[in-house]
């Protein structure tokens, strides 16, 4: 082996030995052990040492804690604090500053290029009659300006430029999609919560009436006409009735942790919501539903979105075929050198062309214009042109996917509010027939008329259905929301 090998295939071998020796074992002693990270402290079983840069807890919004905030208001906060709509924005940026780079590959492109540097050389050459050694040292300085411009492509850029604009296009329907995802959510986790609300007063009322049946059946028994059962099952109303009540404040707790959830705000957030209002109900709507689903898919944003997208595939494919067509293009470079340094070739930086021949001290100039023809590169333009084909077909079937599927969901939805409005309509009925139901056996049974069994399954009956009311209410308003977000119309805090 000659000794330049035999050295560098030593400090190869030395190089992989340090590695091996330095590397980090990073892997737990066992299968069943925990795991540390190098350096920390003994971990507590399966539970990772902490990390004091990471104790931050998540920024708070200004909330005004005395304040009971709308509906409106919670809309506002939330387009304001939650991430996903800083992250549309910063995409919907992106994109634009995209379509505004492919705008201006029609201009020229110029670079500078700088180079000092020291030179030596030494040779020699031989005759019949003389040996000349050479010994040739030298130092100097070269700057060159080249200028670079693209004069026809058969439209390559053309058909860039609007795929990144159609890029933009899609990227600003998407911000409005968060926003519009943003308020369907929070509208619905704002009416779940009202409705949360509306049963812990169903079951407060509840109570108050279980204890009255109470107080009722202690007094005819003080009264010698009522019987020890009475009481008991009295008291088991009341058990039953405080049992509902803590279960409906827990639920209504964890209904206000969605809707902060659904806020994008942070949980320890002192936020006070304001009660939903009464629902004016009404009648569906009755235009044809070929017209809604129509003027819906004329403005739904994904429907929007991939018909853009589209476009912009259709651009790609556009590009990929002028990729293959010749080039038209004008070079131009300036140059100065000085010293004594010879550069016969300076390779290009980036987007700089090379400079040739530059020795000694002196200056030079020149203009182009030239044709560049892609003759062969093994059949990766024909892969590209393939490629942008099959995404152009893959776009028109997420076309008529978000088509179908905004049909599908504008039907749904709008069974969906005329079921809510009939139910709520019904609920408003049975709660009004269960209040009066309750008040009668309560009175007959204060007279000695009826039987305390009767007064309970009235009570019964009555929270039952005032639960049932609350909910109707609660679903029709959310069924409403999700409607217009099905239409593409929700634009606002729905009213």
């Amino acid at each position: 082996m000659p000794r330049l090998d035999l050295v560098a295939a030593l400090a190869l071998a030395f190089l992989v030995a340090a590695c091996a020796g330095t590397a980090p074992d990073l892997a737990p002693a066992r299968a069943d052990a925990p795991w540390q990270p190098p350096g920390a402290p003994p971990a507590d079983g399966f539970v990772l040492p902490p990390q004091p840069a990471l104790a931050e807890l998540p920024p708070t919004p200004d909330i005004d804690p005395a304040h009971a905030y709308t509906l409106p208001e919670l809309i506002d906060l939330a387009q304001r604090h939650h991430p996903a709509t800083r992250i549309a924005w910063i995409d919907a940026r992106n994109a634009a500053l995209a379509a505004g780079a492919a705008q201006r590959s029609w201009l020229p492109q110029l670079s500078a290029t700088v180079l000092a540097g020291y030179q030596r050389r030494r040779g020699g050459s031989e005759g019949r009659f003389l040996s000349i050694d050479d010994d040739a040292r030298g130092h100097g300085a070269v700057g060159v300006l080249s200028l670079q411009w693209l004069l026809f492509d058969f439209g390559e850029r053309a058909a860039l430029a609007e795929g990144a604009e159609q890029g933009a296009v899609v990227a600003g329907i998407g911000f409005t999609a968060a926003h519009q995802q943003l308020i369907e959510s929070v509208s619905l986790a704002y009416y779940a919560h009202g409705a949360a609300r509306s049963r812990v007063g169903v079951a407060q009322r509840s109570l108050a009436n279980s204890r009255q049946v109470l107080e009722a059946a202690q007094a005819r028994q003080r009264q010698g006409i009522g019987a020890v059962i009475e009481v008991a099952q009295a008291r088991q109303g009341v058990a039953q009735a405080e049992l509902a009540r803590v279960q409906a404040e827990g639920r209504a707790r964890d209904a206000h942790h969605a809707l902060v959830a659904a806020m994008g705000i942070s949980p320890l957030a002192p936020l006070k919501v304001a009660d939903a209002p009464t629902p004016a109900l009404g009648r569906a709507s009755e235009a044809p539903v070929e017209r809604i689903v129509a003027e819906a898919l004329a403005r739904r944003p994904d429907v929007q979105a991939a018909h853009a997208a589209l476009l912009a595939s259709r651009a790609g494919a556009k590009a990929s075929d002028a990729a293959r067509l010749p080039k038209v293009f004008l070079a131009a470079s300036a140059s100065r050198s000085t010293g004594a340094a010879s550069v016969t070739a300076l390779p290009g930086i980036g987007q700089q062309g090379p400079a040739l021949d530059l020795s000694g001290s002196g200056s030079g100039a020149g203009v182009f214009v030239g044709v560049t023809v892609p003759l062969f590169d093994g059949g990766t333009r024909e892969t590209a042109q393939a490629q942008a084909a099959q995404r152009v077909d893959a776009a028109q079937a997420r076309l008529d996917r978000a088509r179908q599927q905004a049909v599908q969901q504008i039907v749904v939805a709008q069974d969906a509010l005329r079921t809510a409005l009939a139910s709520a309509e019904a609920a408003e009925a049975l709660q009004a027939t269960a209040a009066l139901t309750h008040d009668a056996a309560l009175e007959a049974y204060r007279h000695g008329v009826g039987t305390i069994t009767a007064v309970t399954l009235a009570d019964t009956q009555m929270l039952q259905a005032g639960q049932a009311l609350a909910d109707a209410r609660a679903a029709a308003q959310s069924a409403a929301v999700s409607l217009a977000f099905a239409t593409g119309a929700l634009g606002s805090a729905p009213r």
